[in-house]
C-alpha cells in the first residue's frame, strides 16, 4: 500500500512539473489561417507591449479598405541601425503573407527620415515608423490617422513591438 501511495506522488509531481513547463515555455509560433508564422521571441511576451489607444483601433488601421501602400519609415542616424532592416523584414514579410492570405495585394516600402517630426497621414498609405532603442525611452506602439509608430528602449523591446504590431495586424 505504501508504494502505490509513493509511486502517486510521483505520477503527481511528473505531472505538476510537465504542466509547469507548458505554462511557462516560451510560444514562437502562431497559426494564421492555417500558415505557422513563426516568430524570434516569445509572442506571450510581446503581448504584453502596451498599445495605444487600443487594439482594435491599430488592427482596423491595416485593415482599412483605402489602404494600397504600407511604407516604413526609420532614422538612419542611429549607429547600430542594422536592427532596422530585421525588424523592416519582419513586418514586410509577415504582413505580405498576411495580406496574400486575405485575397489582397498591399504595396510595401522602406523609407529614411531624419526627423520624425513632420510625418503627416495619407489616406491610401499606412506608415509604420521604426523609432530605434537609441531613439526613445519607452516601449509601445500607438497609432493614429493611418500611422503606426514602434517605440522600444532595448533591442529585445523592439523585437517584442514588432511582434505585437504583427499579432495586432493578424487580429491574434
Amino acid at each position: 500500500m505504501r508504494s502505490v501511495y509513493y509511486l502517486v506522488i510521483i505520477v503527481l509531481i511528473i505531472v505538476g512539473f510537465i504542466s509547469l513547463y507548458i505554462y511557462f515555455r516560451p510560444v514562437k509560433m502562431v497559426n494564421y489561417l492555417g500558415k505557422p508564422f513563426f516568430f524570434r521571441d516569445d509572442v506571450k511576451a510581446a503581448r504584453r507591449i502596451e498599445v495605444y489607444p487600443d487594439e482594435k483601433s491599430l488592427h482596423d488601421l491595416f485593415w482599412n479598405s483605402n489602404i494600397q501602400n504600407i511604407t516604413i519609415l526609420f532614422n538612419p542616424d542611429v549607429t547600430e541601425s542594422g536592427y532596422y532592416y530585421v525588424e523592416t523584414f519582419e513586418l514586410t514579410y509577415k504582413l505580405h503573407i498576411m495580406y496574400i492570405l486575405n485575397g489582397m495585394k498591399k504595396n510595401f516600402n522602406a523609407v529614411d527620415v531624419n526627423s520624425y517630426d513632420n510625418i503627416t497621414s495619407s489616406q491610401d498609405v499606412l506608415k509604420i515608423v521604426l523609432v530605434h532603442p537609441q531613439l526613445t525611452d519607452k516601449t509601445l506602439v500607438e497609432g493614429h490617422d493611418n500611422v503606426i509608430f514602434i517605440h522600444a528602449k532595448n533591442y529585445r523591446d523592439f523585437d517584442l513591438a514588432v511582434i505585437k504590431t504583427i499579432l495586432i495586424a493578424m487580429g491574434v
